[in-house]
Formats: C-alpha cells, structure tokens, sequence
C-alpha cells in the first residue's frame, strides 16, 4: 500500500479481494504520458467520469507569462503600476459567439478581489490551443497580456483594436495562429532588454490611481 491508499475509506475492501485500484491505475497511466496533448486528453477524459471542474493553476504558463512580460518592453508597466496576473489553464474548450477561443484575459472584479490576490487572469483553453507551437503559444501569451490597460481609474481590459492588436498583425501577420503556421519567436532576442526597461520602470515607479 502507499500513503494514498492508506487515506482511502476502500482500503479494506481493497485488501480483501486483492484488486487493483483503477484510481491508481488512472493516475498512474497519466503519469506515465509524456505526450503533453495525450496526457491532457486523460485528464480531460477521466475529470469528465467523476466530474472534476477542468481547471487548474499553471506555474508553466505562468512562467511563460513572466518570460513575455520581461522580454516585450511594450509590456512593462504591468510590472511598473505592480500589476498582478493569475495564469489559469482549462482542460475544458471554450466558445463565443460561434467562435473558438484560445484564451482569455479577465479582470478579478466585485467580490473575488476579496479572494484572489490577482488583478488579471489570463486563462488558455488547452483543446483549443493544443496544436500551436512554443512560438506561438507565446504571441497569444503576448495578445492576452496587451488585454491589460491603466486608465484613470485604474486596471482596465483593453479592447482589440480590430479583432487583434494592430502591432501583433504588424509583427506576425493576420494568421500567425494558424494550424503549421509556425512564427519567430518573440523572445529570440534574450530578456536583458526587457530586464533594462523593468529597472528603469522600477525607477520611476507611479502609485496607480484608485
């Protein structure tokens, strides 16, 4: 037996009929999975038998996030005004107004800004973004992240400027999130030029209106 089986009211159960625990073997065969859109496949597939909301916190698209927020100058008053962004990751697609959605960006409003220490969630819908390559996954990190705005009040959702930021267009064409339509990677150049304009952000840090 091991720890987990230990805290299982089945235990004895288990113990007298000598049968292996599909639980175990689930998380086992998921663990097992090297293929990222396989295993997500799993998860998605058992968290829907035993209905498990299909969502969890990412520390890798939060890695991502913070990778894009240090090497996109464009981006440096997120940390300039101590902006604060959650990275969400969905096993669960998502659609809107009949249209696909890859991901999003949310302002933490109303009563959840009691409970989350976050200004933003950012959130990727992995069956709707499982086919992008490294490269892309992050200009949609860097799309997501143009979403947050300061504006007089405070923190704000920015809008599309025409159903995409005009400067991804620029950079990396209108389909730069098509199927084997890979892109240049945005973080090619390194993070020190981003890092240069965090410190002279720093420097000039502004207290954000409320």
């Amino acid at each position: 037996m091991n720890p987990v089986c230990d805290k299982c009211p089945r235990i004895a159960i288990c113990k007298k009929e000598k049968k292996a625990c599909s639980a175990l073997e689930a998380l086992y065969k998921i663990g097992q999975e090297q293929d990222r859109r396989a295993k997500s496949e799993l998860i998605r597939d058992y968290a829907r038998q035993i209905g498990v909301i299909d969502y969890e916190v990412s520390e890798q698209l939060q890695l991502l996030g913070e990778r894009v927020i240090t090497g996109m100058p464009e981006l440096s008053y997120i940390p300039g005004y101590d902006i604060r962004v959650g990275f969400v990751l969905s096993y669960e697609s998502k659609k809107q107004d009949g249209k696909i959605i890859a991901a999003d960006c949310r302002k933490v409003t109303g009563p959840y800004k009691a409970y989350l220490p976050f200004d933003f969630i950012v959130t990727f819908y992995e069956p709707n973004m499982s086919y992008m390559t490294d490269n892309q996954r992050k200009v949609l990190m860097l799309h997501e992240l143009k979403h947050i705005g300061v504006g007089p009040k405070g923190p704000r959702i920015e809008p599309h400027d025409i159903e995409e930021f005009e400067t991804i267009i620029t950079r990396y064409g209108l389909r730069w999130n098509a199927f084997r339509n890979d892109v240049a990677d945005i973080l090619a150049g390194g993070d020190s030029g981003g890092e240069k304009e965090k410190e002279k952000t720093g420097r000039k840090r502004q207290k954000m209106a409320t």
